[in-house]
C-alpha cells in the first residue's frame, strides 16, 4: 500500500473525534441479544478493583467497576464505546481520490463516579449545596471543599471504600437481557469538610446500590451514515487533514445497534446528623458524583491542529447539557461557575452535535423515612482533563462535578438510570485493495490502548496541579 494513504487511513481510523452516526429510521432491526457477552472479574480500570460488563466485540462495553477488600474504590458506572464520525472520501489538494469509504472512528469513555455523601444545611432555601472544590488535573480528582454564600458544610462519607457484591442474577425479557446485582457497604465514617470542626463520630451503618444493568443487540439494515469530504495535503513532508466537509448521507448500510441502560436504587441508611443541623427541610444529603468524558487520541497523530480545528468543526469532543431557569445550560471543560447551577428538569446529557454520548436521569422524587420528598439536581463546573498516558497517548475531555440534593433522614431511597445507544460493527462497501483490513487491526489497537489510557490518566499519581474553585461573589 502507498505510504500515503497507509498514513491517512491510520488518521482516519485512530484519531477523529465523535460520532455522528445518523439513527436509522425505524428501530426495526434483528434482536440478536445472544451475541451480548457478560464479563465480570478483577479490572485495573479506573483504580481497580471488580466490575461486571456487558459487551459486544470491541465495539461496546458497559457496566460497573467497583472496589474490593483488596483493592478499595469508588463506584463507577462506565460505557466504553466506538464512537463512527462516519465515512471519508479522501482526496488530495489536486482532487484526487486517496482512499474510498473510510470509516472514522474512535473509542469514548463516559464514567459516572459516585464520589461522596455530603451532609449540609441549605442557608438560603434553594434546596441545592452552594459550594466548590477544587480539581487535581494530574489524578483525575476533586479535593478540598469551599463553602459559599450562606450554606454550612457539616461532613462527608467517602465512597472510595470495598464494596460487597451479591450474586448476579440473570434474566431475559422479550427484546432485552437483564442483569441484577447489588453493592453494599457498611459502618462508614465520617470526615470533616468545608472547615467544620464539630463531632464526627459515630459511622453510617449502610449504603447499598441495586443495580439492574438492561441490554439489546439488533441488526440493523438500510441505515443512513454522515459522510466527509477530507482534503488531506502535506505540510513539513507531513501528510495532514486541509478541509473537511459534509457530503450527502451514504445510505443502504448494515450494522448492529447496541442499546444499555443501567438503574440503579441507591439506599442511604443511619446516617447520624451534626448537632446544629436541626430537622426539617434544610437539612440534606448530596450524593456527589463525577462524570468523565473523554476521547482517545492516539500519540503518533497527536497533532494541535487537528484538535483544534478539525474536531472543533466537527463539533464532537462532547459537552454535557442540562436546563435551569434560565434556560438550556452547556458545560464542558472550561465551565466555571459563580454559583452551584441548579437544575430544572431531572436529567443531565452528555452530547457532541449529533450524537448522544450517554445520558443521566433520575426520578423527580425520592423517599425519605417513608415519605416522598422532591429531589434536586445541580451542577458545580467542568474541567479539562488532559494527559499523556502510557506509551505517549493522549487522552482528552472533560470532567464535571454535580450531585443530586435529598431532603435529610434516617432512611433515604431513590433511582437514577444512565443510558447509551452504541453503533456497532458497522459493515461498508469496501474497494478493491483499499486496506479495510488495516482498519480493524488499528480499531482493535485503539480500544486495548484507551483502557491503558483509563488507568494511566485518571489513577496515575504524580505531582499535584490543583485547579482552584472561581472565588465567592463579593470577594
Amino acid at each position: 500500500m502507498h505510504a500515503k494513504a497507509l498514513v491517512i487511513m491510520l488518521l482516519l481510523a485512530a484519531t477523529a473525534i465523535g460520532v455522528v452516526v445518523s439513527a436509522p429510521a425505524a428501530r426495526s432491526g434483528t434482536l440478536i441479544n445472544s451475541q451480548l457477552v457478560e464479563e465480570t472479574g478483577a479490572t485495573a480500570a479506573l483504580g481497580g478493583g471488580d466490575h461486571v460488563f456487558v459487551r459486544f466485540g470491541d465495539d461496546a462495553a458497559f457496566g460497573v467497576v467497583y472496589g474490593t477488600t483488596a483493592n478499595p474504590n469508588n463506584i463507577y458506572i462506565v460505557a466504553i464505546k466506538a464512537r463512527y464520525l462516519g465515512v471519508a472520501q479522501v482526496f488530495d489538494q489536486a482532487n484526487t481520490s486517496v482512499a474510498t469509504n473510510r470509516p472514522i472512528k474512535i473509542y469514548t469513555l463516559y464514567a459516572l463516579k459516585l464520589d461522596s455523601l455530603i451532609e449540609f444545611r441549605d442557608g438560603n432555601g434553594n434546596n441545592i449545596a452552594d459550594y466548590a472544590r477544587a480539581y487535581n488535573s494530574t489524578t483525575g480528582g476533586f479535593t478540598d471543599y469551599y463553602a459559599r454564600l450562606t450554606d454550612t458544610l457539616y461532613k462527608k462519607v467517602d465512597l472510595r471504600t470495598n464494596w460487597t457484591r451479591s450474586p448476579i442474577v440473570e434474566a431475559n425479557g422479550t427484546t432485552y437481557r437483564n442483569w441484577t446485582f447489588s453493592l453494599s457497604a457498611q459502618n462508614l465514617t465520617y470526615a470533616p469538610v468545608a472547615n467544620y470542626t464539630g463531632s464526627v463520630a459515630g459511622v453510617l451503618p449502610l449504603v447499598r446500590f441495586t443495580f439492574h444493568l438492561n441490554a439489546s443487540l439488533e441488526q440493523v439494515d438500510n441505515a443512513s451514515v454522515p459522510q466527509w469530504r477530507v482534503t488531506v495535503g502535506t505540510v513539513g513532508g507531513n501528510t495532514v487533514v486541509t478541509d473537511i466537509s459534509r457530503m450527502a448521507n451514504l445510505t443502504g448500510i448494515s450494522g448492529k445497534v447496541v442499546h444499555y441502560d443501567l438503574k440503579w436504587d441507591q439506599d442511604i441508611e443511619g446516617w447520624t446528623f451534626a448537632a446544629g443541623n436541626a430537622a426539617g427541610a434544610r437539612r440534606r444529603i448530596l450524593v456527589e458524583f463525577g462524570a468523565v468524558v473523554g476521547n482517545l487520541i492516539p500519540a503518533a497523530i497527536v497533532d494541535a491542529w487537528f484538535q483544534s480545528r478539525v474536531m472543533a468543526r466537527m463539533g464532537e469532543t462532547g459537552w454535557a447539557q442540562f436546563t435551569t431557569a434560565g434556560g438550556t445550560s452547556t458545560a464542558n471543560d472550561t465551565t466555571r461557575y459563580l454559583t452551584v447551577q441548579r437544575l430544572a428538569s431531572p436529567n443531565l446529557d452528555f452530547t457532541g452535535n449529533s450524537t448522544r454520548i450517554a445520558d443521566l436521569v433520575w426520578v423527580g422524587t425520592s423517599t425519605v423515612d417513608g415519605v416522598a420528598q422532591p429531589v434536586f439536581g445541580e451542577v458545580v463546573g467542568g474541567f479539562r482533563l488532559t494527559a499523556i498516558g502510557e506509551r505517549g497517548n493522549a487522552f482528552v475531555g472533560f470532567v464535571l462535578l454535580a450531585g443530586l440534593s435529598f431532603r435529610g433522614g434516617a432512611s433515604i431511597i431513590h433511582d437514577p438510570t444512565v443510558t447509551t445507544d452504541i453503533q456497532a460493527d458497522l459493515q461498508l462497501p469496501t474497494t478493491p485493495g483499499a486496506g479495510g483490513a488495516l482498519f480493524v487491526v488499528a480499531a482493535v489497537a485503539a480500544l486495548v490502548i484507551a483502557i491503558a489510557l483509563i488507568v494511566a490518566v485518571i489513577v496515575m499519581r504524580r505531582r499535584k496541579r490543583e485547579t482552584p474553585p472561581p472565588p465567592p461573589p463579593g470577594s
